[in-house]
């Protein structure tokens, strides 16, 4: 009796000190919580954004792509070597609207991109994707539509992720994605981003881990994901989870630059005053061939979703205008410029262009260097095809690019077969 006493005793006695202890640990989680809520509401009505409002006009944040241009934006741009009215459609692209679903009467294109297929230097009826559209309905019986959908800085990554939201919801028959060799690999690593409207807006990203390619994507979070790869599900789920809360965040937004600072983010060709200084060279550094795996691998992964949904896919690849420069001329001006510039002396300029080569060769992929062209009408046409300051494709740039695809559509047989060539 004394004992049974004594048990009920100590039960009684721990069972209020157990709800104490609990108590204050929701006390404490409460407390931080609060804190947390009013330093948030502190900082979105007295501190101002951490970075200038730059290019708000044209783009904005988007959770899914990083960003995205302004739907159904129409205003003006200038900028030292063009100037023009803009308009973009409902999606943000540098074009006029398309209907979604299958269209029975016409041959679709999807041309995805970055800057190169935004091409906001020239108007849209002199852009690249509207003069191969009038090109190929010059010479096919079956009206061809091209659909742009390529935004400034975006990488292979945005785009696949586009591909899936929007992209497929066209439909196309055939989907072009336009490489940039210049910068798309360096775009698909973690901390790609746009800055506007006061914050930075960071890209999502894929890993790639000892398992293999991991197909779903990463919300980039400032301050972890600068880490090595999250492989692990929890580690996922933490970066994520972070990535969203620095999407809706002021607090996170303001403290941003500090983390970044102290944990910037690791790229190839640092060394370099451009960092795709470092394709052209012959020993490719760890973080460059981590930008080649992943921006391989996603390409393989857009290529597979691509023909999963019935279409056909297909690349076009764009070299820098520097490169394009450089094979323009003779031996002894490559050898001057070497000279001058001793970093080129073992560059190789179509070093990039040959291992994409050989990865859609192996990967059965039909791709189209676009540099060939490019050199060739240079060299008998003193008419710049690349802005030399903006180094985006002029309006000259932009016909020959469409020409040039045109020929190889009708070439390969892409729109409805040779048999409906006029």
């Amino acid at each position: 009796m004394t004992a049974l006493f004594y048990n009920t005793a100590m039960q009684t006695n721990q069972t209020p000190r157990f709800l104490n202890l609990g108590g204050k640990l929701l006390l404490v989680i409460i407390s931080g919580c609060l804190t947390l809520f009013i330093l948030e509401v502190t900082v979105r009505l007295l501190l101002p954004l951490p970075y200038p409002k730059d290019d708000g006009q044209f783009y904005q944040c988007h959770a899914d792509f990083g960003w995205t241009g302004r739907p159904n934006y129409e205003g003006f741009i200038e900028a030292g070597e063009y100037q023009q009215q803009l308009t973009f459609n409902q999606l943000g692209m540098h074009d006029s609207d398309h209907a979604t679903g299958h269209q029975t009467d016409r041959y679709r294109i999807l041309m995805l991109g970055d800057s190169f297929v935004h091409a906001l230097q020239v108007a849209e009826n002199q852009s690249n994707h509207q003069r191969l559209e009038d090109n190929l309905n010059q010479h096919v019986e079956k009206t061809v539509e091209v659909i742009s959908s390529g935004v400034v800085n975006w990488g292979t990554n945005q785009q696949l992720l586009y591909y899936r939201k929007h992209g497929r919801e066209f439909e196309p028959d055939l989907v072009l994605l336009m490489l940039f060799i210049g910068n798309d690999l360096l775009d698909n690593l973690p901390g790609n981003l746009l800055t506007t409207s006061g914050i930075n807006c960071y890209a999502p990203y894929f890993a790639l881990c000892a398992d293999g390619f991991n197909a779903s994507p990463l919300t980039y979070a400032p301050g972890i994901s600068q880490a090595e790869p999250p492989c692990s599900m929890s580690e996922r789920v933490l970066v994520n989870s972070m990535g969203w809360l620095y999407q809706h965040s002021r607090l996170y937004q303001q403290v941003e630059p500090l983390l970044i600072s102290r944990s910037p983010r690791q790229i190839f060709g640092q060394e370099h005053d451009n960092p795709s200084t470092a394709l052209y060279l012959p020993a490719d550094e760890p973080r460059l061939e981590q930008a080649w795996q992943v921006t391989l691998a996603t390409i393989e992964q857009f290529d597979r979703e691509v023909q999963a949904d019935g279409h056909q896919f297909a690349v076009a690849l764009i070299s820098p205008s520097m490169v394009v420069r450089l094979m323009q001329l003779n031996e002894a001006a490559q050898a001057q410029f070497e000279q001058d510039n001793p970093t080129f002396k073992d560059a190789q300029a179509d070093r990039p262009n040959q291992r994409l080569a050989e990865f859609f060769q192996k990967q059965g992929i039909p791709y189209l260097d676009l540099t060939p062209a490019l050199v060739a009408h240079q060299q008998a046409n003193p008419t710049p095809l690349y802005f030399l300051h903006d180094g985006h494709w002029t309006v000259e740039g932009n016909r020959v690019a469409a020409e040039t695809l045109s020929d190889w559509f009708l070439e390969q047989g892409f729109v409805g077969g040779k048999s409906s060539v006029k």
